[in-house]
């Protein structure tokens, strides 16, 4: 099983000279699953021919337009169904660049209705899969697939039919790609379901650590801040539950928290999902609340600009209720964020008496649940009838006191949650 750290130079494309090149000639693992592939000068005339009239007729298929291609599309993949089937043989079969029929496919055949074709080439010899065309592992079909828009959809299949696959040390961390295909998801046909069924098949992917020390949490949430659209909720919720409990208070090289990447989402998008994503973090991980970055940044600190957004003042509530003494701690000067103290913002401004009233209360509340019972322990030890029931008069005070407290709290809730409601809509959210 590899690890993720050791994979830097998958996490952002690069020109193939700054990458380092992968050996070639892959060698059979212990489990016996690993075959070698097949130069043409190892194959018979027969083969050969076969194998170079299909490479020809992917690289003709680029030219033709799908729309209005689509039968030489469906043509071609029924001739390499019947060809491979014929002489599976061919799926191990490469050429001068290292290039076999699976990395070729990956490159020319990009419709969805090539998947049968591509599935076949895979279980006629699933090493193919980490076969790099032309010795980069970028050109890996494994790696091809997983950051292909209609291709990405094969990952769950492949991690169910050939987890080993991705257990060997030449495979790269497909999940990277995956999660970047549903970022992307307006353009790509990943959805949640298949980053689902993915994980569900392969979850030693929850565990992977980049060299940045970003877990697929932090993942999803740095790529949706990249590209502008709302995290469903419901798919992180249903990630975080999965991971590791210490994955949700860990940090990356930044020392960013899950809360800090998910307060920075929010300051963007200021959306509903991003807003629940930082409460269920709260909830989950109040902890985080008072942590800093690599920059003495608080979460908080990324939202005190976008404080006038309906979903953004609900998770500044929850901050400061979390952590009252972050009002007046400013960002230090050179940060990323606005640098003044929360205690700037007129919003903030405006809900901070709630806040000491809230304080006081509670404070009252439970001094009178501490004398209350201090008094009750006193009585038991006298048997004057007039100490006793001074002591039941007063247990009878402070619990209407603390009853009124607790409606009082309630008030202090609701008064919060319409100056929330006040708030502007987000501008835009991309649906999907």
């Amino acid at each position: 099983m590899h690890d993720w750290i050791n994979f830097s130079f998958y996490s952002e494309p690069k020109l193939k000279s700054q990458l380092i090149p992968v050996a070639t000639h892959i060698v059979k693992s212990s489990t016996g699953k690993m075959t070698d592939p097949l130069s043409l000068d190892e194959v018979d005339d027969e083969l050969r021919e076969q194998f170079c009239h299909l490479m020809e007729a992917m690289e003709d298929i680029v030219a033709v337009d799908p729309d209005r291609g689509e039968g030489a599309y469906d043509a071609l993949n029924q001739r390499i169904q019947q060809t491979v089937t014929d002489k599976p043989i061919l799926a191990r079969i490469v050429n001068g660049s290292n290039q076999s029929l699976l990395s070729s496919a990956m490159s020319c055949l990009n419709l969805d209705t090539s998947h049968q074709a591509i599935k076949l080439l895979i279980e006629s010899n699933p090493s193919a899969l980490l076969v790099p065309f032309d010795g980069y592992t970028m050109d890996q079909p494994i790696y091809m697939i997983s950051r292909h828009p209609e291709h990405c959809v094969l990952l769950p299949w492949i991690a169910s039919n050939y987890a080993w696959v991705l257990d060997h040390e030449r495979c790269p961390p497909v999940v990277l790609g995956l999660l970047d295909m549903y970022a992307q998801r307006h353009r790509t046909r990943c959805t949640a379901t298949i980053l689902k069924t993915f994980l569900e098949a392969y979850p030693q992917a929850f565990t992977l650590q980049n060299p940045n020390g970003d877990n697929v949490l932090h993942k999803i949430l740095r790529l949706h801040y990249d590209y502008r659209i709302e995290c469903e909720v419901n798919l992180f919720k249903w990630m975080a539950e999965r991971c590791p409990s210490s994955t949700l208070l860990r940090t990356n090289s930044n020392r960013c928290t899950l809360l800090h990447l998910a307060c920075n989402l929010l300051s963007k998008k200021k959306g509903n999902d991003s807003s629940e994503i930082c409460k269920y973090l709260i909830q989950k991980c109040p902890g985080s609340v008072r942590m800093v970055n690599s920059e003495e940044v608080l979460p908080i600190h990324y939202l005190q600009l976008a404080s006038g957004y309906r979903f953004v003042r609900e998770v500044v509530v929850c901050l400061l209720k979390e952590y009252p003494e972050s009002y007046d701690v400013p960002a230090p000067v050179g940060a990323s964020v606005n640098q003044r103290a929360p205690s700037f913002f007129p919003f903030i401004q405006s809900i901070k008496p709630y806040f000491d009233e809230e304080k006081e209360l509670k404070e009252t509340a439970a001094s009178l649940k501490e004398s209350s019972s201090s008094l009750t322990k006193a009585v038991t030890c006298t048997k004057d009838d007039l100490m006793r029931s001074a002591s039941t008069v007063y247990d009878s005070w402070a619990i209407s006191f603390i009853n009124s407290t607790e409606d009082k709290l309630q008030l202090i809730s609701t008064q919060l949650q319409d100056l929330c409601d006040e708030g502007l809509e987000p501008d835009f959210i991309f649906g999907i």
